[in-house]
Formats: structure tokens, C-alpha cells, sequence
């Protein structure tokens, strides 16, 4: 019995040692494990604390510039608001300005209008006092033309020359009204320049080198006289301008026009040659009215042309004015 004892004292001794030996590898085993875990959980902290603190510093740099910008900003903000303030004050002024020059603008047009009416009552003035005295020449010269054995013609002058006084006391009342336009203004400039010459007498002037029914007419009891020519009548019909002459400083007699819708009007000049040539006009533009920024080149030029260029030359200045008009 004992011997069996003994050798299961030894089996289970063996048993014993083999299961301490083989937990005490299990528990090396784990402890490697678990110290390479630690290893690694440290070096992962580590990390980590690495990044933090790079983290940190990125969001203490941003709030520093997040801080400059906004100093900037307040800055930029604070000039741009008296900047603001400067150019309102400067529009203020100007708008004080503007306005005092437009109530210095509307003085001066209202006082150059009162002077306008003051000069075309003028002009008005002395262009009935010059056609009262040519009237009263043409009366005394019609006197001294007319003979008793004529008085049936000197009636029908007369009534004739009441009918063109009418007609051209209409005409005179339309040039001495304020606010006249500018053709009549320039009409009017004309004629004035026309009496102060004194070169010829109103019946002369409107006498040379014309028909006997162009001459001028004179109702003996009014005022003031007009031209009665067919030939001119049908001119301007045809032409749509109105003709009047004008004898310059050498006495050299030219052809005044005028279209009266747009103000231009030109002078043309007979210029007589050699008896084996041809006869000339000389062109020479007055003022070119609502033309000016229209009107071609030759419009604006002195042109000298034959009496034969006369159509081809008041064809172009018609397709002028039906052009615009």
C-alpha cells in the first residue's frame, strides 16, 4: 500500500509541477502582451499630446490675425466713414453752387431776354421810320410821274399799293414783336444795313434792271410799300427760299436768299467777265441756320460757277433742304 501511495504522491506531483509550469508561461505570455499594449497606448498619448498642442498653437495664431484683421478692419471702416462724410459735405456745397448758378443763369437769360425786346423794339422803330421816309420818296416820285392823261393807271396803282401796304404793315408788325425768330432778326439786320448805306434811294434800289410791272408800287396814302414782282413771286414758289437785293460798299448789286424754316441763307454775286465768256456767279454762305452741323462741305465754301451750273446748283441745295425738312 504504501509503494502505491508513493507513486501516486509522484503522479500527482509531476501533475502539479507541469500545470504551475504551463500557467507560469500563460502569465509570461500575458504580461508581454500587456506590456506591448502599454508601449503602444503611451506612444498613441504621445501623439496625440503632440497634436493638441500643434492644435493649440494654429488656433493662438488664427485668433491673433482673426485680431490684426479686425483692428484693420475698424480702421479701413473708420477712414471710409470720414471719407463719407467729406464727400457728402463736398456734394452739399456743390449742390449750393449749382444752385446759385442756376438763379444767376435765370437772371441773366431773363435780362437778355428784356434786352432782346428792347432791341426789337428798336429795330422795329427804325425800320418804320426808314420805310415811312422811302414810302414818302416813292409817293413824291409816283407824283411826279403821273399825268392827268394817266389817272386811270394811277388808280389802279393805288389800289394795288394799299393791298401790298397791308400786307407788308403785316410783315412789319411780325418783325417788331418780342420773341421774334432768328430769320426775322436777320431780315430785319438787312434791311437796316440795306437804308444806312445810302448809296441809292429806295426806288432806285428796287428799280435797276427790272420790268416796268416789277417795280415797286406805293399807296400814296400809307406808310409803308412792297414789292410786287411775278418773276420773283414765282422764284420763290419754285424754289421755296425768298429773294431780296442787296447792294454792297462798290454799289455791285447781288442776290440775297433766305429759307426762312431754318435760317440759311447765302448771297450770290454776278461777276461779269469778258464779252467772249461766259458770265459767273460768286457763292458766299450768310449763315447756315439749323444746317450747321448738316450742311456739306460745299455749303460752307465760296464757290464760283457759270450761269449754266444755275440748275445743277439750286437742284443740290433743294435735295439739301427736302432732306431735312
Amino acid at each position: 500500500m504504501e509503494t502505491l501511495y508513493a507513486k501516486l504522491y509522484n503522479k500527482y506531483d509531476a501533475l502539479k509541477k507541469k500545470r504551475i509550469s504551463e500557467l507560469d508561461e500563460l502569465n509570461k505570455d500575458q504580461e508581454v502582451k500587456f506590456l506591448n499594449y502599454v508601449s503602444v497606448a503611451e506612444q498613441l498619448v504621445q501623439h496625440l499630446k503632440d497634436e493638441n498642442d500643434k492644435l493649440c498653437a494654429q488656433v493662438s495664431e488664427l485668433r491673433s490675425q482673426v485680431t490684426s484683421i479686425r483692428s484693420t478692419k475698424d480702421k479701413e471702416c473708420a477712414r471710409y466713414q470720414k471719407l463719407f462724410m467729406e464727400e457728402k459735405e463736398k456734394n452739399k456745397m456743390l449742390s449750393e453752387e449749382v444752385e446759385k448758378l442756376q438763379g444767376q443763369l435765370f437772371l441773366s437769360s431773363k435780362d437778355d431776354k428784356n434786352d432782346q425786346v428792347t432791341s426789337g423794339e428798336m429795330i422795329g422803330d427804325s425800320l418804320r421810320r426808314t420805310t415811312r421816309k422811302r414810302s414818302q420818296e416813292a409817293r413824291t416820285d409816283l407824283e411826279g410821274i403821273v399825268t392827268p392823261n394817266q389817272s386811270d393807271h394811277h388808280d389802279l396803282l393805288v389800289t394795288t399799293s394799299r393791298k401790298r401796304s397791308r400786307k407788308a404793315r403785316t410783315e412789319m408788325d411780325a418783325v417788331s414783336t418780342p420773341g421774334q425768330s432768328y430769320q426775322d432778326d436777320l431780315l430785319v439786320r438787312e434791311l437796316a444795313e440795306g437804308s444806312s448805306r445810302g448809296t441809292m434811294s429806295g426806288a432806285n434800289l428796287e428799280n435797276v434792271k427790272q420790268p416796268e410791272f416789277c417795280r415797286r408800287t406805293v399807296q400814296i396814302s400809307a406808310n409803308n410799300s412792297s414789292t410786287n414782282c411775278q418773276f420773283q413771286a414765282l422764284i420763290e414758289y419754285l424754289l421755296g427760299m425768298k429773294f431780296s437785293t442787296v447792294i454792297q460798299s462798290d454799289d455791285r448789286i447781288c442776290i440775297s436768299a433766305l429759307h426762312q424754316s431754318s435760317g440759311y441763307s447765302f448771297i450770290l454775286t454776278w461777276v461779269d467777265k469778258d464779252s467772249a465768256k461766259e458770265p459767273e456767279l460768286l457763292y458766299r454762305a450768310s449763315t447756315l441756320g439749323t444746317f450747321e452741323r448738316v450742311a456739306p462741305e460745299w455749303m460752307r465754301s465760296v464757290l464760283m460757277f457759270s450761269t449754266s451750273m444755275c440748275p445743277i446748283f439750286f437742284e443740290r441745295i433743294a435735295r439739301v433742304i427736302k432732306m431735312h425738312y
